[in-house]
């Protein structure tokens, strides 16, 4: 969308973190709510998008590690 440089990306980061529930894992969609499947990919997927070293990069289309696309050779297309 051309609009990545909107966010900020330390703060989004940061944000992330904080939902994550250290003790048992995953993340929640706010600090202190419980975990769930959902925002936990998300959480994920949004670290990795980010830059994350510790995180394979995920395709923003399909929320998968690029590793697995290639794998299964899919690339989707990609609207410009």
């Amino acid at each position: 969308m051309g609009r990545i440089h909107w966010m900020d990306k330390a703060k989004l980061r940061m944000f992330i973190l904080v939902c994550e529930d250290e003790e048992t894992g995953g993340f929640a969609d706010r600090p202190g709510d419980m975990v769930d499947p959902f925002h936990t990919l998300f959480g994920v997927a949004g670290l990795s998008l980010l830059g994350d070293e510790q995180i394979k990069p995920a395709n923003p289309v399909l929320c998968t590690p690029e590793d697995v696309l290639q794998r299964v050779n899919l690339q989707p297309d990609l609207l410009s």
